[in-house]
Protein backbone atom coordinates (compact mmCIF):
# COMPACT_ATOMS: atom_id res chain seq x y z
CA UNK A 1 0.00 0.00 0.00
CA UNK A 2 1.49 3.14 -0.85
CA UNK A 3 1.90 6.50 1.42
CA UNK A 4 2.98 10.24 0.65
CA UNK A 5 7.12 10.30 0.70
CA UNK A 6 7.95 14.00 0.41
CA UNK A 7 6.51 15.34 4.11
CA UNK A 8 7.93 12.28 5.88
CA UNK A 9 11.18 13.22 4.01
CA UNK A 10 10.92 16.37 5.29
CA UNK A 11 10.19 15.89 8.62
CA UNK A 12 12.97 12.99 8.89
CA UNK A 13 15.60 16.11 7.88
CA UNK A 14 13.44 18.25 10.75
CA UNK A 15 12.22 16.48 13.12
CA UNK A 16 15.50 15.14 14.62
CA UNK A 17 17.38 15.08 18.16
CA UNK A 18 19.36 17.58 19.37
CA UNK A 19 23.00 17.00 18.83
CA UNK A 20 23.40 14.81 22.31
CA UNK A 21 26.16 12.46 20.52
CA UNK A 22 29.43 12.96 20.86
CA UNK A 23 31.16 13.51 17.67
CA UNK A 24 34.83 13.92 16.05
CA UNK A 25 33.47 15.78 13.00
CA UNK A 26 31.64 18.76 14.77
CA UNK A 27 32.57 22.21 12.89
CA UNK A 28 34.82 21.17 10.78
CA UNK A 29 37.42 20.12 12.62
CA UNK A 30 39.36 17.63 10.54
CA UNK A 31 42.05 17.06 13.22
CA UNK A 32 40.83 14.09 15.11
CA UNK A 33 43.85 12.95 17.21
CA UNK A 34 44.96 9.46 16.35
CA UNK A 35 43.45 7.64 19.23
CA UNK A 36 40.03 9.02 18.44
CA UNK A 37 40.32 7.96 14.74
CA UNK A 38 41.33 4.22 15.65
CA UNK A 39 37.94 3.80 18.35
CA UNK A 40 35.97 5.72 15.26
CA UNK A 41 37.15 3.08 12.43
CA UNK A 42 38.49 0.39 14.32
CA UNK A 43 42.08 -1.07 14.80
CA UNK A 44 41.74 -2.81 11.28
CA UNK A 45 40.62 -0.17 9.33
CA UNK A 46 42.32 2.18 11.27
CA UNK A 47 45.82 0.79 10.00
CA UNK A 48 45.09 1.93 6.53
CA UNK A 49 44.75 5.59 7.57
CA UNK A 50 48.07 6.60 7.63
CA UNK A 51 48.56 5.55 4.25
CA UNK A 52 45.31 7.33 2.71
CA UNK A 53 46.43 10.31 4.39
CA UNK A 54 49.35 10.06 2.34
CA UNK A 55 47.67 9.60 -0.45
CA UNK A 56 48.76 5.81 -1.26
CA UNK A 57 46.91 4.74 -4.11
CA UNK A 58 47.00 0.49 -3.55
CA UNK A 59 45.90 1.53 0.56
CA UNK A 60 42.95 3.86 -0.93
CA UNK A 61 41.60 0.74 -2.76
CA UNK A 62 42.17 -1.92 0.04
CA UNK A 63 40.06 0.69 2.21
CA UNK A 64 37.32 1.44 -0.05
CA UNK A 65 37.12 -2.48 -0.56
CA UNK A 66 37.36 -3.25 3.22
CA UNK A 67 34.14 -1.04 3.89
CA UNK A 68 31.84 -2.00 0.98
CA UNK A 69 29.06 -3.17 2.24
CA UNK A 70 29.84 -2.50 5.53
CA UNK A 71 28.91 0.65 6.37
CA UNK A 72 28.26 2.46 8.18
CA UNK A 73 31.07 0.78 10.66
CA UNK A 74 29.56 0.14 14.06
CA UNK A 75 30.73 -1.46 17.60
CA UNK A 76 30.52 -0.84 21.16
CA UNK A 77 31.98 2.08 23.13
CA UNK A 78 35.01 0.89 25.16
CA UNK A 79 33.42 0.50 28.32
CA UNK A 80 29.94 1.20 27.95
CA UNK A 81 27.82 -1.56 26.06
CA UNK A 82 24.81 0.81 26.34
CA UNK A 83 26.09 2.42 23.42
CA UNK A 84 27.64 2.08 19.95
CA UNK A 85 30.41 3.95 17.65
CA UNK A 86 28.67 4.65 14.43
CA UNK A 87 31.27 6.10 11.68
CA UNK A 88 29.49 7.17 8.76
CA UNK A 89 31.37 7.19 5.46
CA UNK A 90 31.10 9.23 1.80
CA UNK A 91 33.79 9.05 -0.78
CA UNK A 92 34.11 12.07 -2.28
CA UNK A 93 36.28 13.30 -5.52
CA UNK A 94 37.65 16.47 -7.18
CA UNK A 95 34.25 18.29 -6.86
CA UNK A 96 33.42 17.41 -3.20
CA UNK A 97 33.53 20.49 -1.08
CA UNK A 98 31.15 19.41 1.67
CA UNK A 99 29.27 16.39 2.71
CA UNK A 100 26.39 16.80 5.32
CA UNK A 101 24.44 13.71 6.99
CA UNK A 102 20.96 13.66 7.61
CA UNK A 103 19.33 11.47 10.23
CA UNK A 104 21.69 10.05 13.34
CA UNK A 105 22.14 13.50 15.42
CA UNK A 106 22.27 16.33 13.76
CA UNK A 107 24.03 19.96 14.45
CA UNK A 108 22.57 22.94 15.50
CA UNK A 109 22.12 23.46 11.86
CA UNK A 110 20.23 20.27 11.44
CA UNK A 111 23.21 18.62 8.65
CA UNK A 112 25.54 16.90 10.75
CA UNK A 113 28.92 17.75 8.88
CA UNK A 114 31.48 14.87 7.81
CA UNK A 115 34.97 15.85 8.14
CA UNK A 116 37.83 15.10 4.89
CA UNK A 117 40.85 12.99 6.08
CA UNK A 118 43.63 14.90 5.06
CA UNK A 119 43.69 15.30 1.41
CA UNK A 120 42.21 11.70 0.87
CA UNK A 121 38.72 11.15 -0.41
CA UNK A 122 37.55 9.73 2.78
CA UNK A 123 35.14 11.94 4.00
CA UNK A 124 33.71 10.34 8.07
CA UNK A 125 31.61 11.43 10.90
CA UNK A 126 31.74 9.49 14.47
CA UNK A 127 28.26 9.44 16.45
CA UNK A 128 27.63 7.80 19.70
CA UNK A 129 24.27 6.17 19.88
CA UNK A 130 22.14 4.10 22.26
CA UNK A 131 22.65 0.17 21.57
CA UNK A 132 18.97 -0.01 20.48
CA UNK A 133 18.92 2.42 18.01
CA UNK A 134 17.15 2.20 14.48
CA UNK A 135 17.22 5.17 12.08
CA UNK A 136 17.42 5.94 8.89
CA UNK A 137 19.90 8.55 7.18
CA UNK A 138 21.37 9.95 4.22
CA UNK A 139 24.24 12.51 2.30
CA UNK A 140 23.67 15.51 0.88
CA UNK A 141 26.98 16.54 -0.93
CA UNK A 142 28.20 20.33 -1.65
CA UNK A 143 24.64 21.42 -0.07
CA UNK A 144 23.57 24.78 1.64
CA UNK A 145 25.95 25.02 5.18
CA UNK A 146 22.77 25.95 6.62
CA UNK A 147 18.79 24.01 5.60
CA UNK A 148 16.25 26.66 5.83
CA UNK A 149 13.55 26.33 7.98
CA UNK A 150 11.49 27.42 5.57
CA UNK A 151 9.22 24.25 3.93
CA UNK A 152 9.60 25.95 0.52
CA UNK A 153 13.20 27.22 0.33
CA UNK A 154 14.16 23.49 2.29
CA UNK A 155 12.46 21.61 -0.78
CA UNK A 156 14.64 23.72 -3.51
CA UNK A 157 17.41 23.53 -1.23
CA UNK A 158 17.00 19.27 -1.42
CA UNK A 159 16.80 19.83 -5.27
CA UNK A 160 19.33 21.38 -5.93
CA UNK A 161 21.03 19.19 -4.24
CA UNK A 162 19.52 15.53 -4.06
CA UNK A 163 20.29 13.47 -0.49
CA UNK A 164 21.50 10.46 -1.55
CA UNK A 165 21.74 6.63 -0.11
CA UNK A 166 24.73 5.79 1.58
CA UNK A 167 26.47 3.44 -1.52
CA UNK A 168 28.33 1.49 0.79
CA UNK A 169 25.11 -0.24 2.95
CA UNK A 170 23.17 -2.56 1.24
CA UNK A 171 20.64 -1.70 3.54
CA UNK A 172 17.85 0.62 2.42
CA UNK A 173 14.17 1.30 3.26
CA UNK A 174 11.71 4.13 1.06
CA UNK A 175 14.89 5.44 -0.56
CA UNK A 176 16.88 6.22 2.46
CA UNK A 177 19.73 4.28 3.82
CA UNK A 178 19.40 2.82 7.39
CA UNK A 179 21.06 1.32 10.10
CA UNK A 180 19.75 -1.03 12.78
CA UNK A 181 22.35 -1.34 16.10
CA UNK A 182 22.93 -4.64 18.19
CA UNK A 183 20.11 -3.89 20.67
CA UNK A 184 17.62 -2.68 18.33
CA UNK A 185 13.69 -4.58 19.35
CA UNK A 186 12.96 -7.04 16.76
CA UNK A 187 10.50 -6.80 13.91
CA UNK A 188 9.43 -9.66 13.50
CA UNK A 189 6.49 -9.42 11.73
CA UNK A 190 7.53 -7.29 8.55
CA UNK A 191 9.31 -10.37 7.66
CA UNK A 192 8.51 -12.34 4.16
CA UNK A 193 6.73 -15.50 5.07
CA UNK A 194 5.74 -18.71 2.48
CA UNK A 195 3.23 -20.92 2.89
CA UNK A 196 1.10 -18.05 4.55
CA UNK A 197 -2.52 -16.92 2.95
CA UNK A 198 -2.42 -13.17 1.57
CA UNK A 199 -5.24 -10.31 1.43
CA UNK A 200 -6.28 -8.67 -1.15
CA UNK A 201 -5.79 -4.58 -1.92
CA UNK A 202 -8.28 -2.86 -3.74
CA UNK A 203 -8.09 0.75 -5.79
CA UNK A 204 -10.69 2.91 -6.10
CA UNK A 205 -12.09 7.14 -5.12
CA UNK A 206 -14.55 8.01 -3.05
CA UNK A 207 -15.91 11.16 -4.26
CA UNK A 208 -16.47 13.02 -0.72
CA UNK A 209 -20.20 15.82 -0.84
CA UNK A 210 -18.35 17.27 1.92
CA UNK A 211 -15.24 18.20 0.78
CA UNK A 212 -16.10 18.18 -2.87
CA UNK A 213 -13.23 16.68 -4.21
CA UNK A 214 -12.13 12.60 -5.00
CA UNK A 215 -9.58 11.10 -2.82
CA UNK A 216 -7.90 8.17 -4.00
CA UNK A 217 -8.27 4.81 -1.45
CA UNK A 218 -6.52 1.47 -1.16
CA UNK A 219 -8.67 -1.34 0.63
CA UNK A 220 -7.20 -4.29 2.49
CA UNK A 221 -9.50 -7.19 2.58
CA UNK A 222 -8.20 -10.10 4.72
CA UNK A 223 -7.53 -13.85 3.38
CA UNK A 224 -10.62 -15.22 3.34
CA UNK A 225 -13.05 -12.41 3.47
CA UNK A 226 -16.63 -12.51 2.71
CA UNK A 227 -16.76 -16.48 4.40
CA UNK A 228 -19.94 -16.60 6.29
CA UNK A 229 -19.78 -14.90 9.84
CA UNK A 230 -15.65 -13.74 9.14
CA UNK A 231 -17.49 -9.79 10.15
CA UNK A 232 -13.87 -7.71 10.41
CA UNK A 233 -12.87 -5.22 12.26
CA UNK A 234 -12.78 -1.74 10.14
CA UNK A 235 -9.52 0.36 10.39
CA UNK A 236 -8.52 4.18 8.31
CA UNK A 237 -5.82 4.90 7.76
CA UNK A 238 -4.27 8.28 6.82
CA UNK A 239 -1.30 8.81 4.13
CA UNK A 240 -2.51 5.23 2.83
CA UNK A 241 -1.38 3.27 5.32
CA UNK A 242 1.56 2.30 7.15
CA UNK A 243 5.32 1.32 5.54
CA UNK A 244 5.02 -2.87 4.58
CA UNK A 245 1.10 -2.44 6.33
CA UNK A 246 -0.12 -5.39 4.00
CA UNK A 247 2.96 -7.43 4.57
CA UNK A 248 2.45 -7.15 8.43
CA UNK A 249 -0.90 -7.64 8.56
CA UNK A 250 -0.30 -10.36 6.57
CA UNK A 251 1.82 -12.40 8.73
CA UNK A 252 -0.21 -11.05 12.33
CA UNK A 253 -3.68 -12.77 10.47
CA UNK A 254 -1.55 -16.01 9.54
CA UNK A 255 -0.40 -16.31 13.20
CA UNK A 256 -3.73 -15.63 14.82
CA UNK A 257 -2.49 -12.39 16.32
CA UNK A 258 -4.95 -9.55 15.16
CA UNK A 259 -8.86 -10.78 14.07
CA UNK A 260 -9.89 -10.11 10.74
CA UNK A 261 -9.51 -6.45 9.31
CA UNK A 262 -10.82 -4.48 6.57
CA UNK A 263 -8.31 -1.05 6.16
CA UNK A 264 -9.37 2.01 4.10
CA UNK A 265 -6.08 3.55 3.37
CA UNK A 266 -7.54 7.20 2.63
CA UNK A 267 -4.75 8.81 0.00
CA UNK A 268 -3.71 12.34 -0.16
CA UNK A 269 -4.78 14.43 -3.25
CA UNK A 270 -1.33 16.27 -3.34
CA UNK A 271 0.53 17.41 -0.87
CA UNK A 272 -1.55 20.64 0.07
CA UNK A 273 -4.23 18.82 0.61
CA UNK A 274 -2.26 16.47 2.86
CA UNK A 275 -1.59 19.41 4.99
CA UNK A 276 -4.51 20.93 5.00
CA UNK A 277 -6.56 18.09 5.88
CA UNK A 278 -4.43 15.92 7.82
CA UNK A 279 -3.37 19.24 9.92
CA UNK A 280 -6.52 19.13 12.41
CA UNK A 281 -9.50 20.13 9.13
CA UNK A 282 -13.16 19.49 10.85
CA UNK A 283 -14.00 19.58 7.53
CA UNK A 284 -12.10 16.22 6.60
CA UNK A 285 -13.00 14.91 9.91
CA UNK A 286 -15.99 15.38 9.16
CA UNK A 287 -15.86 13.74 5.77
CA UNK A 288 -14.41 10.67 7.61
CA UNK A 289 -16.69 10.14 9.98
CA UNK A 290 -19.65 11.42 8.36
CA UNK A 291 -19.41 9.85 4.79
CA UNK A 292 -15.94 7.36 4.29
CA UNK A 293 -17.24 4.65 7.06
CA UNK A 294 -20.72 5.00 6.74
CA UNK A 295 -19.93 4.11 3.17
CA UNK A 296 -17.03 1.62 4.34
CA UNK A 297 -20.23 -0.32 6.88
CA UNK A 298 -22.60 -0.58 3.64
CA UNK A 299 -20.44 -1.81 1.17
CA UNK A 300 -17.71 -4.22 3.55
CA UNK A 301 -18.31 -6.83 6.23
CA UNK A 302 -17.14 -5.20 9.06
CA UNK A 303 -18.32 -4.49 12.50
CA UNK A 304 -20.61 -1.34 12.62
CA UNK A 305 -19.79 -0.31 16.27
CA UNK A 306 -16.79 1.94 17.57
CA UNK A 307 -15.40 -0.12 19.62
CA UNK A 308 -14.20 -2.30 16.81
CA UNK A 309 -13.13 0.64 14.61
CA UNK A 310 -9.79 2.36 14.66
CA UNK A 311 -8.48 5.41 13.04
CA UNK A 312 -4.91 5.25 12.25
CA UNK A 313 -2.06 7.52 11.24
CA UNK A 314 1.39 8.23 11.01
CA UNK A 315 3.53 12.17 11.43
CA UNK A 316 0.87 14.27 10.01
CA UNK A 317 -1.72 11.62 10.01
CA UNK A 318 -1.01 10.37 13.44
CA UNK A 319 -2.14 13.76 14.54
CA UNK A 320 -4.77 13.32 12.50
CA UNK A 321 -5.89 10.02 14.21
CA UNK A 322 -5.99 11.36 17.90
CA UNK A 323 -7.93 14.41 16.39
CA UNK A 324 -10.87 12.39 15.00
CA UNK A 325 -10.66 10.58 18.00
CA UNK A 326 -11.43 13.67 20.22
CA UNK A 327 -14.07 15.12 17.90
CA UNK A 328 -15.63 11.67 16.30
CA UNK A 329 -15.60 8.69 19.46
CA UNK A 330 -18.87 7.86 18.49
CA UNK A 331 -17.56 6.60 15.67
CA UNK A 332 -14.22 5.72 16.51
CA UNK A 333 -13.22 3.76 19.57
CA UNK A 334 -9.56 2.91 18.93
CA UNK A 335 -6.52 4.96 18.20
CA UNK A 336 -3.59 4.08 16.72
CA UNK A 337 -0.85 7.38 16.26
CA UNK A 338 2.67 6.88 15.39
CA UNK A 339 4.91 9.67 15.78
CA UNK A 340 2.52 12.34 15.41
CA UNK A 341 2.86 15.94 14.55
CA UNK A 342 1.51 17.42 17.93
CA UNK A 343 3.70 21.08 17.39
CA UNK A 344 1.41 21.71 14.24
CA UNK A 345 -1.81 23.72 14.61
CA UNK A 346 -5.29 23.51 12.17
CA UNK A 347 -4.80 26.10 9.09
CA UNK A 348 -0.90 26.42 9.68
CA UNK A 349 0.31 26.86 6.05
CA UNK A 350 3.66 26.00 6.54
CA UNK A 351 4.89 21.91 6.37
CA UNK A 352 7.76 22.97 9.47
CA UNK A 353 6.57 24.55 12.76
CA UNK A 354 5.81 27.93 13.79
CA UNK A 355 4.67 29.38 16.93
CA UNK A 356 1.36 29.55 16.28
CA UNK A 357 -1.12 30.64 19.30
CA UNK A 358 -2.95 27.58 19.21
CA UNK A 359 0.28 25.65 19.90
CA UNK A 360 2.12 23.68 21.26
CA UNK A 361 0.03 21.38 23.48
CA UNK A 362 -3.04 22.31 21.42
CA UNK A 363 -5.02 18.30 21.45
CA UNK A 364 -3.51 17.95 25.43
CA UNK A 365 -5.28 20.71 26.96
CA UNK A 366 -8.97 19.82 24.28
CA UNK A 367 -8.58 16.36 26.11
CA UNK A 368 -7.90 18.10 29.76
CA UNK A 369 -10.89 20.08 29.37
CA UNK A 370 -13.38 17.38 28.33
CA UNK A 371 -14.90 14.57 30.18
CA UNK A 372 -13.21 11.50 29.68
CA UNK A 373 -14.55 10.09 26.33
CA UNK A 374 -14.92 6.27 25.28
CA UNK A 375 -11.11 5.58 23.52
CA UNK A 376 -8.73 3.55 23.81
CA UNK A 377 -5.04 4.55 22.36
CA UNK A 378 -1.44 3.42 21.60
CA UNK A 379 0.77 5.62 20.11
CA UNK A 380 4.44 6.34 20.40
CA UNK A 381 7.66 8.50 19.74
CA UNK A 382 11.12 8.63 18.32
CA UNK A 383 13.19 9.97 21.14
CA UNK A 384 15.31 11.38 18.70
CA UNK A 385 12.55 13.32 17.44
CA UNK A 386 13.62 16.87 18.94
CA UNK A 387 14.91 20.08 17.86
CA UNK A 388 15.20 23.26 19.99
CA UNK A 389 12.74 25.17 19.89
CA UNK A 390 10.47 22.16 19.11
CA UNK A 391 9.61 19.15 20.44
CA UNK A 392 7.75 16.00 18.99
CA UNK A 393 8.86 13.97 22.23
CA UNK A 394 7.79 16.77 24.71
CA UNK A 395 4.56 17.17 22.81
CA UNK A 396 3.86 13.10 23.16
CA UNK A 397 4.74 13.27 26.91
CA UNK A 398 2.21 16.07 27.47
CA UNK A 399 -0.19 14.69 26.06
CA UNK A 400 0.39 11.00 27.23
CA UNK A 401 0.47 13.22 31.02
CA UNK A 402 -2.98 14.20 29.82
CA UNK A 403 -4.79 11.14 28.99
CA UNK A 404 -3.14 8.75 32.03
CA UNK A 405 -4.11 11.56 34.53
CA UNK A 406 -7.93 10.93 32.60
CA UNK A 407 -7.49 7.63 32.90
CA UNK A 408 -7.83 6.43 29.33
CA UNK A 409 -6.58 3.20 28.61
CA UNK A 410 -3.38 3.71 27.10
CA UNK A 411 -0.27 2.22 25.92
CA UNK A 412 2.86 4.70 25.07
CA UNK A 413 5.95 4.13 23.20
CA UNK A 414 9.23 5.55 22.61
CA UNK A 415 11.96 4.43 20.39
CA UNK A 416 15.68 5.71 19.99
CA UNK A 417 14.95 6.56 16.52
CA UNK A 418 13.71 9.02 14.53
CA UNK A 419 10.98 9.97 12.72
CA UNK A 420 10.84 7.18 10.36
CA UNK A 421 9.62 4.29 8.25
CA UNK A 422 11.52 1.99 9.77
CA UNK A 423 10.64 2.63 13.07
CA UNK A 424 7.14 2.86 12.72
CA UNK A 425 6.96 -0.69 10.56
CA UNK A 426 7.34 -2.41 13.55
CA UNK A 427 5.47 -0.29 15.89
CA UNK A 428 2.32 -0.44 13.83
CA UNK A 429 2.54 -4.21 14.58
CA UNK A 430 2.45 -3.82 17.89
CA UNK A 431 0.23 -0.81 18.11
CA UNK A 432 -3.09 -3.01 16.16
CA UNK A 433 -1.90 -6.26 18.28
CA UNK A 434 -2.86 -4.03 21.52
CA UNK A 435 -5.92 -2.55 20.58
CA UNK A 436 -7.58 -5.25 18.94
CA UNK A 437 -7.05 -7.29 22.60
CA UNK A 438 -8.63 -4.37 24.31
CA UNK A 439 -11.90 -5.61 26.16
CA UNK A 440 -15.12 -3.36 24.77
CA UNK A 441 -15.77 -0.25 26.97
CA UNK A 442 -19.36 -0.73 27.62
CA UNK A 443 -19.60 2.55 25.90
CA UNK A 444 -23.25 4.09 25.15
CA UNK A 445 -22.59 5.23 21.45
CA UNK A 446 -23.57 8.69 21.11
Amino acid sequence: MNFIKTPVILYCITALAVASGRSLAQDGDSNASESALTESFGPHLAAFLPKLQANDTNAAAAFWQEVNGNCPIVHRGAGDPGHCQVTFIWRGDAQTKRVSLLGGFPSGSLAAPLVRLGSSDVWFRTETHPSDARFQYVFQVNGPEQIPFNSRALMEAMGKSPPRKDPFNAREFQGWSWVELPDAPPQPWIKEQTGILRGKVTKTTFKSFTLKAEYPLSIYTPPGYGEKGNRCWLMVAFDAGFPTMELSLNNLLAAGRIPPLVVVGVGNISGESRQRDLGGSTQFGDFVAGELVPWARTNYDVHADPDRTIVAGMSLGGFMAIFCGLHHSGTFGKVLALSPTLIVAPHQEEAIPVWAKEQPGLLARQFSTRPRLPLSFYFGVGRYETFLPFSMVYEARRLRDVLAAKEYPLNYAEWDGGHMEVCWRGQFADGLMWLTSRPPTGRRTP
